[in-house]
């Protein structure tokens, strides 16, 4: 038990001494000169490292959030069968979001001067547009509660 109670925090202080290295050797490593239309970009050579690591955290991150809602659902449902549909309406909640704001994403390819990559298409744009719609409703959403929290506050005084 001792063990379980110790395990969080020796994460903890591994992830973070893992990222402490790697922002080291990203601030302070050497730069590799890259070339593009004839015009020379220095680049920190762990950029990659640096980012493929804060994938790793963000897959982590999403992987124990959704593992510690299943938990709790399964728990909530064996408990109280009804209030076990709330968060299930959530999540219809953001799938509905989320269709909402992809189908009034825009696809128009967009133009861009020196840009002739691959990912000006249309199913790109179109994500990008639903997550800023996303975020943009979100942020809104949390305004609104932050009002309405603060304002419910002083009317039940």
């Amino acid at each position: 038990m001792n063990l379980i109670n110790k395990l969080p925090k020796i994460a903890l202080y591994a992830l973070s001494c893992i990222t402490i290295i790697i922002g080291l050797l990203f601030y302070f490593g050497s730069e590799a000169t890259t070339s593009y239309n004839n015009i020379e970009y220095a680049e920190p050579v762990f950029t990659n490292a640096i980012m493929i690591w804060t994938y790793i955290l963000i897959g982590l991150a999403v992987v124990i959030t959704l593992g510690f809602v299943i938990y709790h659902f399964i728990l909530s449902a064996m408990k109280d069968p009804k209030n076990a549909v709330k968060p299930v309406l959530v999540l219809c909640g953001i799938v509905l979001l989320f269709l909402v704001t992809y189908l009034i994403g825009d696809g128009t390819p967009l133009n861009i001067p020196g840009y002739d990559g691959a990912d000006n298409v249309y199913s790109w744009l179109k994500i990008t547009d639903m997550f800023l719609f996303v975020t943009y409703t979100l942020l809104v959403v949390a305004f609104a509660l932050i009002i309405y929290s603060n304002v419910a506050k002083y009317i039940k005084k």
